[in-house]
């Protein structure tokens, strides 16, 4: 007898919480992942469950990890938001950022 190791309602309400944080609608977060709307909201009632490759796409266009979905277990945020800023450097730039920080950091702790 196979039994369901989640619980398709909790993770459907969490999808529907970034979705309403990121101020998508159904029909634009459903054409993001490439599903149709109608699915898209079976999802996030928990009527069914989701493949991989659905989480996969609803963690990029949503911004939240595949931890935060399944067990809404949620990162720390204060290291995203360092991370997300640096993410839009080239590697030359980022260098030069974490020097800044560094910098910054060191002057705060004297």
């Amino acid at each position: 007898m196979k039994t369901n190791l989640y619980d398709y309602g909790l993770i459907g309400e969490r999808i529907r919480q970034a979705r309403k944080a990121q101020r998508y609608t159904q029909a634009e977060v459903a054409e993001m992942i490439n599903m149709s709307a109608k699915n898209f909201s079976q999802l996030e009632r928990g009527a069914t469950g989701l493949s991989l490759a659905t989480l996969i796409a609803l963690c990029k266009s949503l911004d939240v990890s595949a931890d935060y979905i399944l067990f809404g277990m949620e990162e720390n945020k204060q290291n995203n938001t360092v991370t997300k800023l640096l993410s839009k450097l080239d590697e030359k730039e980022q260098l030069y950022a974490e020097k800044l920080l560094e910098v910054y950091v060191d002057s705060q702790n004297k």
